[in-house]
């Protein structure tokens, strides 16, 4: 009797890592699933909106401005399928490295089922 219980607890425990690894595998694919359509909005941003040229461009234009610190991108689903605003915003430096002046940002609609980025702020601008 004894040795048919313990017969049973590597194959109890072999089960349970099964589980906790098809548990794991079920998630990680749902988070990348949400996180691939965010990268590939800021994707669209970046090939639309900050191809090489205009990239080297702004980093020169910026570099005779002064130091500059990318805060970051942004994204948010909007109420339709498949489109996001995007953004990114970075801060004015100076010599000493300190901030100067307000945040400076840029806002896209992005459609990745179409691949369609539109900048919807600031408006008029050119964006890097």
């Amino acid at each position: 009797m004894v040795s048919k219980k313990n017969s049973l607890t590597p194959r109890k425990t072999y089960l349970l890592v099964v589980l906790v690894f098809i548990i794991c595998l079920g998630a990680f694919s749902l988070f990348w699933s949400r996180i691939e359509a965010k990268v590939e909005a800021i994707q669209i941003v970046k090939e639309s909106y900050l191809p090489k040229e205009k990239l080297q461009a702004f980093v020169s234009k910026v570099s005779k401005e002064g130091k500059f610190k990318l805060i970051g991108w942004g994204i948010k689903p909007t109420e339709e399928k498949g489109k996001y605003i995007v953004s990114y915003t970075l801060n004015r430096l100076n010599r000493e490295g300190f901030k100067i002046g307000p945040v400076e940002g840029y806002w896209f609609k992005v459609d990745i089922q179409n691949d369609i980025c539109e900048q919807i702020f600031p408006e008029g601008t050119v964006t890097p």
